[in-house]
């Protein structure tokens, strides 16, 4: 379970106020993944959520970064074009397989991980920039 503290700020309270939200998507996969079968319709939900979540939040983090000229920027917009690509590539096999808890388990290990170190090492960059 991933839990929110101020070492995730990054000096702006909406992008601040994203991460949270994302992370409790990414606990709420996590309790799903708890359940003996997860239900496809909710687990189809939760990730047409992420998936459109994530785009947009990406495009918006991007442009407080550009626009405090954050010399973090293209490592942020690279490392969000790796994880869209991984994201895109975690759906394709999902249609085909369904919400198997282990493909479900990888896909949150790999999100947990990614939300986490992508904050601590980039977003919180911003910081510093952010007036």
């Amino acid at each position: 379970m991933l839990v929110w503290t101020e070492q995730f700020a990054t000096g702006s309270a909406l992008i601040d106020t994203q991460h949270r939200m994302l992370i409790d998507k990414i606990n709420l996969l996590e309790k799903l993944l708890a359940e003996p079968a997860p239900s496809r319709a909710v687990c189809d939900e939760l990730l047409s959520f992420l998936g459109s979540y994530v785009a947009t939040h990406f495009k918006f983090e991007e442009g407080c970064m550009l626009k405090a000229r954050c010399p973090a920027h293209d490592k942020n917009k690279q490392a969000h074009a790796a994880f869209l690509d991984l994201f895109a590539k975690f759906k394709v096999k999902y249609q085909a397989e369904g919400a198997k808890p282990e493909l479900l388990r990888n896909l949150h290990a790999v999100a947990a991980d990614w939300i986490k170190s992508h904050i601590l090492a980039v977003d919180i960059q911003l910081k510093a920039c952010a007036k």
